[in-house]
């Protein structure tokens, strides 16, 4: 079924009101009233909902019934990947999105290539990813900062590095629990000297990736699904979802 996002303050009662980006889709398709779609908000409520009335400016639908959606994974993931040149930065957020993080926090450090910060179109892709795949929340895409600004927050949880230098902490040498991670990628490039004695200098744990070189996006998206798979939903019995009508 249809998935679109909408604002928490856009439902009222057993009534939701699709305006903006998500209106003018639903106008593309030729919904018109009596069709059915599920929509879910910043809070990760789903609702099945049919539409009543469409608009010049919204379409109004009725909530059918609320779902308790349970596709988020416990572990509160950001993924912090340094800017990629392309349309790489495109796909990183995008398969993140599907791998269940719950920020994304580009950052520049020494030895990038892609300097566009194109934090909007990263947000719509996440978003478009987020209803793809099911999620009922949509990741946060922050604007990019330097390296060193995000290594000196105060982040809970794990802190790690992918680094393609480090010979002795594998994933498996990290703690068998958590809840809560980040995990910083390096550019094509690769990280240099001082940025990895910074980022130890902040706690943070330099870890290896794989025996093989990996291409800067690969890196990224590996690092999330290890993280996802030693503390969070990956290889887990699938939970069921429950409806309330």
């Amino acid at each position: 079924m249809l998935r679109v996002f909408v604002r928490a303050n856009d439902v009222e009662g057993d009534v939701v009101r699709i305006g903006g980006a998500e209106r003018r889709h639903l106008r593309t398709l030729r919904l018109g009233p009596g069709a059915r779609l599920v929509v879910f908000d910043e809070a990760g409520v789903e609702r099945e909902v049919e539409i009543a009335a469409v608009g010049p400016r919204t379409v109004e639908a009725r909530v059918v019934a609320i779902r308790a959606g349970a596709r988020e994974s416990a572990l509160d993931l950001v993924l912090a990947p340094a800017l990629l040149k392309g349309d790489k930065m495109d796909l990183v957020v995008e398969k993140a999105t599907e791998l269940g993080v719950r920020r994304i926090a580009p950052v520049a450090s020494r030895h990038v290539v892609g300097r566009g910060a194109r934090a909007e179109r990263w947000r719509r892709i996440a978003l478009a990813a987020a209803k793809q795949s099911g999620r009922t929340a949509v990741p946060v895409v922050d604007a990019p900062v330097p390296l060193g600004r995000l290594l000196a927050g105060a982040w809970p949880g794990v802190r790690l590095l992918a680094w393609e230098d480090e010979r002795t902490t594998p994933f498996t040498a990290l703690p068998p629990s958590a809840d809560a991670a980040i995990v910083v990628l390096g550019p094509e490039g690769g990280f240099d000297d001082a940025e990895v004695a910074e980022a130890r200098a902040h706690g943070f744990v330099t870890v290896s990736l794989a025996p093989r070189v990996l291409r800067a996006e690969t890196a990224a998206l590996v690092a999330v699904a290890l993280c996802q798979h030693r503390w969070g939903d990956l290889g887990r019995p699938l939970s069921s979802t429950s409806g309330v009508g």
